[in-house]
């Protein structure tokens, strides 16, 4: 772990217990041991002294803090709604890359039944921030319908097997994944620009969102 989330982080004294003080728990610390913290909304480093512990909670106390970012890149991905188990999966991947924001949308062949719970979702890349140092959260915007999405983004870029197979990905622009059925034709219809990945095989939804980013950002 590269460091430890808090929202106050960046506060002279922090109270921690339940959820946030098992985090430390685990880690068996000790009393005066140093810690790191970040609150993922500046790019501050903040440096802790364990104090007052106790079985169920401690206090830490604020010793200095560091300006260090991680490099953010630019990139916007949109991905069609799939088995939240998969896509809980999926986000860390993501994230450790450095894609800036995930637009989530319900495409017409997404299962209805899938309910999306952003606070879970945030939660595992919060995790994963800690993991990979990330210092700033890829966000999550979600969308009701593709309808809804591409009059807010009416550039996006839909990444379909119909589409021209493409070489070249620019971080300027917004690629759609559509979800494991593809995208219908009425959607399709809503795109001036399709394209498709230079791959022998059909890619599940996740593989082709990760594939992409990383050719972008690696």
């Amino acid at each position: 772990m590269q460091f430890l989330y808090h929202k106050q982080a960046g506060q002279n004294l922090i109270q921690l217990k339940n959820e946030n003080f098992n985090h430390l728990k685990v880690r068996r610390v000790k009393e005066n041991t140093i810690i790191k913290l970040r609150n993922l909304e500046d790019n501050f480093l903040y440096d802790y002294k364990i104090t007052d512990l106790k079985r169920t909670s401690c206090t830490l106390s604020l010793l200095d803090k560091k300006l260090q970012s991680t490099k953010q890149s630019q990139l916007n991905l949109a991905l069609a709604i799939i088995d939240i188990k998969i896509l809980e999966k999926t986000l860390p991947f993501l994230n450790e890359l450095g894609v800036k924001t995930l637009h989530l949308i319900f495409a017409d062949f997404s299962q209805r039944n899938f309910k999306i719970d952003l606070k879970r979702l945030e939660k595992i890349i919060i995790a994963s921030c800690e993991q990979c140092g990330r210092s700033a959260k890829m966000e999550l915007i979600s969308y009701k319908n593709t309808k809804e999405f591409i009059q807010k983004f009416p550039n996006a870029i839909m990444v379909d097997f119909q589409g021209k197979q493409e070489d070249n990905f620019s971080e300027k622009q917004l690629y759609f994944i559509g979800p494991e059925g593809g995208f219908s034709d009425n959607e399709r219809l809503l795109f001036e620009k399709k394209i498709g990945l230079k791959s022998p095989n059909i890619l599940k939804s996740q593989n082709a969102i990760i594939a992409i980013a990383a050719k972008i950002l690696l």
